[in-house]
């Protein structure tokens, strides 16, 4: 075998790195995982607080889900649904499925990734109002939001600059100011603050011509730019705007989704029903590209009867469908989301304590194991320290024993749901003296 450092190189050479500059790789090749625990190629064990790319809510290695797709290959491997086929996992994994979504969520379309989920969302969506005898094509979603990254979908991202920037406006797609206390994009300051970020939906959609708008689509917590949670009222209202002005809600439950906020779906904690969610990433723990599109009923009875063109070879892979019904399995016996709201609270408490005394961290943020703290050059400019940041803290958490996930100045905490009370507080020891280890020069842009 070779050395971790001809490892590197070939990668370096050899291997494009998606949302990376080509040519860039970590200091790092992992070789095996365990629970929490990762195994890089030099014999070195790191604690993986970022659940991958939180993905991996039960914990690296759960035999249980590889023996489910061990004997789903001995019975059969694969099947297709395209043209109307049908598998038995597929059907199974439906009924099951619908027992933990939200109620009058239990029709499903199977994808193979999120992104795919939000494509077939966003063409659902048209074929509905189509079938209606409408013409509402108009898509909403937030500024800095990560729907995906296909050609599909990545008119809904607004991200960062260069996500894409290769491709050329699409039509009907717009943008509204995110949920963002700590920095609110109307200067205002919550409570009383009279929630501006669900009302311009209101505004947005009245000025666009609510006949023409079609879906409102959103996180329920934003994930890729960093753990940014809604206030409270926040959902609730977007819900109500949305059925008054007969605009689909599209929730993007495929970070959020499966324990990682402490409720088996995000939306469960303001008791709001979407019209469509998207699921993916801790569906299967990572095991396998899987994902899933739940809508409701009256949506697919407007489209009984009608073509729908959309899905893969691999939608609804027999093996994809029996990993994630052993993992939903699991969340419901072993009361994931209950431990990730108990942990995370407890987490997020300490924080709040410890964390923000510290000179550099503005704020913390986020829902169950779904949390973050902003690093800030000092309190009261709430200024942004340098971009080099990121990998510099990287750094440290591996020489510390931890990969982290920090994106742009905010420094996340998502482990895997299943971990235990004394597991986060020896995580976030490792976090909080990567905090402190953090000089001015450091944050300097």
């Amino acid at each position: 075998m070779m050395r971790t450092e001809e490892l590197i190189k070939y990668d370096r050479e050899h291997i494009l790195h998606g949302m990376a500059a080509v040519g860039k790789t970590q200091s790092f090749v992992v070789e095996s995982a365990d629970g929490i625990i990762l195994t890089d190629t030099d014999g070195r064990k790191l604690m993986d607080l970022s659940s991958q790319l939180i993905n991996v809510n039960l914990g690296h290695n759960r035999r249980e889900v590889i023996e489910a797709a061990k004997e789903q290959m001995d019975k059969l491997n694969f099947a297709f649904l395209l043209r109307g086929f049908a598998n038995l996992p597929s059907i199974e994994l439906a009924y099951k499925l619908s027992s933990i979504t939200p109620k009058g969520l239990d029709r499903f379309l199977w994808a193979q990734t999120g992104a795919d989920t939000i494509d077939s969302a966003f063409r659902i969506a048209n074929l509905y109002w189509k079938a209606k005898g409408s013409r509402k094509y108009k898509i909403i979603s937030l500024y800095s939001s990560y729907h995906g990254t296909t050609r599909g979908v990545a008119q809904a991202t607004n991200l960062a600059k260069g996500i894409i920037e290769e491709m050329p406006p699409a039509p009907g797609h717009l943008h509204i100011p995110n949920y963002y206390c700590y920095r609110c994009p109307f200067d205002k300051n919550y409570p009383g603050c009279g929630i501006l970020c669900a009302k311009f939906l209101e505004y947005t959609i009245v000025n666009e011509g609510e006949d023409s708008v079609a879906a409102f689509i959103a996180e329920p917590e934003q994930g890729s730019i960093g753990f940014i949670a809604p206030p409270p009222e926040y959902w609730p209202m977007v819900r109500e705007i949305c059925h008054k002005y007969n605009v689909l809600l599209i929730a993007d439950e495929v970070m959020t989704g499966f324990a990682r906020t402490g409720k088996m779906f995000a939306v469960d904690h303001w008791d709001i029903v979407p019209d469509m969610m998207s699921m993916s990433k801790g569906i299967v723990n990572g095991y396998l590209p899987f994902g899933a599109l739940a809508l409701s009923g009256e949506i697919f009875d407007t489209l009984s009867g009608h073509f729908l063109p959309v899905g893969s070879t691999e939608s609804g892979n027999p093996v994809c469908c029996a990993m994630a019904m052993k993992c939903i399995e699991i969340y419901v016996k072993e009361r994931v989301p209950e431990n990730a709201a108990r942990v995370g609270r407890r987490a997020k408490e300490r924080m709040e304590k410890e964390f923000l005394a510290l000179p550099h961290v503005g704020t913390v943020d986020g829902l169950g194991l779904m949390l973050a703290v902003e690093i800030v050059t000092d309190k009261e400019s709430k200024g942004l320290p340098s971009p080099k940041l990121t990998d510099f803290i990287q750094k440290l958490g591996i020489e510390k024993g931890a990969v982290l996930r920090i994106i742009g100045n905010r420094l996340g905490y998502a482990p895997p749901c299943t971990i235990t009370e004394e597991q986060s507080e020896k995580a976030l020891d490792i976090l909080y003296a990567v905090l402190s280890q953090l000089k001015p020069q450091d944050l300097k842009p």
